[in-house]
This record gives C-alpha cells, sequence and structure tokens, in this order.
C-alpha cells in the first residue's frame, strides 16, 4: 500500500496526554523542564498533584524553571516574583510598590502509576486525557528514554515493528536464544500476520497470530504482551515539535518471582536500552526523512500496526 506521510500540525493534537515525568523524579526536584509539543513546559510536584506550564515568568520572560520552589509558589530567579504551584496565580511581586494581574499559562496534568503526563489545553479536562490513555501502567518498573528525530508515529511503531528485530546486530543471536526457552512458533524475520481484533475510542487491538502476542494502539502509547511470558512493554512517545519525538520505554515483568523479574529486567537494560541508543534510534531517524517526502513509500501487511494509527488517530488530524 503506497501512502503519502501526512503533515503534522501539532495544534491539533490539543488535549492529546503524553509523558513529561515519573513521579519519583519529580517528587525529587520539586520541579523540572520539559520540552513537548513544540514549547518548553514546567511540570511541578506540587505535593503529589503535579501542575503543568508554559516555562515563562509573565513578567520578562525569564525560564522558571531556571528558578527554585518557595513553599507553594515557584520563585523567578530574575525579579523574585512568585506564582502558586497549584493555579499558577502570582503570589509575590516584590520589586513592585502595588501588585498587578498575571498568571502562568496552564496545562493539564495528572498522575498514572509511575508517570506524570500533561496535555496542552484545558487543564480541567482530566477524564477525556485519562481515557486516551491504557487502562493501567506500573508503579515500577525499567525505563528508558531516547530522542529520536521522527513524527511521533514513526518513533511509536518502532517499538512494534517485529519485522526489524531479526535485522538487529545484538537482538538476533539473544532472541534466537530466548524463543528456545520460550518455544516461540515464529522466527523475526520471516512472514507473518498481523490482524484486527478490536477497535474503540481509546485504541486499536491488534493480534501477532504466529507469536501469541496482543498489541493495543492508543495514540501516544504502544502495550506489548505475549502469552504466558513475562514481558509487558509499554512505550509511550512525546511529540516534542512535528519532527522529534522523546520516546519512553517502559518495561515491567510480569511475575512475582523476584529472581525471575531481576533477570527481566537486567536483560531489558542490557540488550533493550543499548539497541534504543543506537540501530532503533539511528534506524528511524534516516527512514523518516525520506518517509516525510512521501515518495515511493509502501507498507506492506507487516506494517498493520502503523497502518492502524495512522487511520485511527493521525490522518484524522494532520494535514496530506
Amino acid at each position: 500500500m503506497a501512502v503519502k506521510s501526512p503533515v503534522l500540525d501539532l495544534d491539533a493534537w490539543d488535549g492529546v496526554p503524553f509523558p513529561v515525568a515519573t513521579t519519583a523524579e519529580l517528587r525529587r526536584a520539586g520541579m523540572l523542564r520539559t520540552r513537548a509539543m513544540g514549547r518548553d513546559l514546567l511540570v511541578v510536584w506540587n505535593h503529589g498533584a503535579p501542575r503543568l506550564f508554559d516555562d515563562v515568568c509573565p513578567h520578562m520572560g525569564l525560564p522558571l524553571s531556571m528558578g527554585a520552589i518557595d513553599g507553594d509558589a515557584v520563585r523567578c530567579r530574575y525579579h523574585g516574583w512568585a506564582f502558586s504551584t497549584g493555579t499558577g496565580a502570582v503570589t509575590d511581586q516584590p520589586t513592585l510598590r502595588k501588585r498587578q494581574p498575571c498568571a502562568l499559562v496552564r496545562h493539564g496534568a495528572l498522575v498514572l502509576g509511575g508517570l506524570v503526563f500533561g496535555w496542552i489545553g484545558d487543564p480541567e479536562a482530566v477524564d477525556a486525557a485519562r481515557e486516551q490513555l491504557p487502562p493501567q501502567v506500573p508503579e515500577r518498573f525499567s525505563l528508558h528514554r531516547v530522542t529520536m528525530e521522527a513524527p511521533f508515529y514513526l518513533a511509536l511503531f518502532n517499538a512494534v515493528d517485529y519485522a526489524h528485530f531479526s535485522r538487529h546486530s545484538l537482538y538476533a543471536p539473544i532472541y534466537a536464544l530466548y524463543r528456545r526457552l520460550r518455544r516461540d512458533a515464529h522466527v523475526p524475520g520471516r512472514p507473518f500476520h498481523w490482524r484486527v481484533t478490536g477497535e474503540d475510542e481509546r485504541a486499536v487491538h491488534l493480534r501477532l497470530v504466529e507469536a501469541g502476542r496482543d498489541l493495543s494502539m492508543y495514540v501516544t502509547c504502544a502495550e506489548f504482551t505475549d502469552d504466558g511470558g513475562v514481558n509487558r512493554f509499554q512505550t509511550f512517545v512525546t511529540p516534542m515539535g512535528p519532527q522529534r519525538t522523546q520516546y519512553w520505554e517502559v518495561y515491567s515483568a510480569r511475575t512475582d518471582n523476584p529472581l525471575v523479574r531481576f533477570a527481566a529486567h537486567a536483560t531489558f537494560r542490557a540488550v533493550v536500552v543499548p539497541l534504543l541508543d543506537t540501530e532503533d534510534r539511528d534506524w528511524t531517524g534516516l527512514s523518516a526523512a525520506n518517509f516525510l517526502r512521501g515518495e515511493n513509500i509502501h507498507l506492506s501487511e507487516t506494517d498493520a500496526p502503523l497502518g492502524a494509527h495512522l487511520r485511527r488517530f493521525v490522518f484524522p488530524r494532520a494535514r496530506a
């Protein structure tokens, strides 16, 4: 199937949630700067009820992330103006004789499992944002983040592009051993079949028939599980810009056996993390430049997750 790459206008994704921090790191730091949706953002812990603001002091524009948390406020380093971490309203203007009304530009934020998600738009639209995410995100997980020079939908597809797994220089021999232990019926790189098993407002659900694996594609997340196995991958993407994406690989082992959990997470760090930082990052970025031109690009039946995601979540909001 020939495909013309969609042109992304990130304003069309107002209200779509994306990860901005882990709860653990935000709790420790109190506030963090992040880049998403073409803008610089400030996420603050706010006593466990995170808030997301534009990272701009409305006095003279200095990034508030250069300042510090001061009780229930974030104080700008330039002139000391302070703003509520809960509402964004100004609370102190020490350089003025008479207070002037102003406030931070606030966006939406929520906590799900061990991640903090944000969205650009109505801060009160929590239920609508929550409905676009998986039902569960684990509290404890192994996490790796990498920046990919690609639109968010191509970065997301990297996580579930089963056909390219066998081409990895490191992954192929390790997977050959894993397959023997698991008695997997499918070898990556050989023909296989995806089928759509369901679709709703939240996700498109697919089944990799030969390997016995289920996949759910959300607008900014792909969730991959295998029958009877310990692996559970949730890949989230944060659109930093139209052609730049922060990729979050969240791994949790589905077992209560501490030895199996330790081995599974150690394997994730030893195998998956190096691949994400090298071949996956490089291949995705290099191919994206050509994909975006839309010339001589042909999706196949093995690319069903990408096709389903484009059809359901991207094409309706993008310009042709």
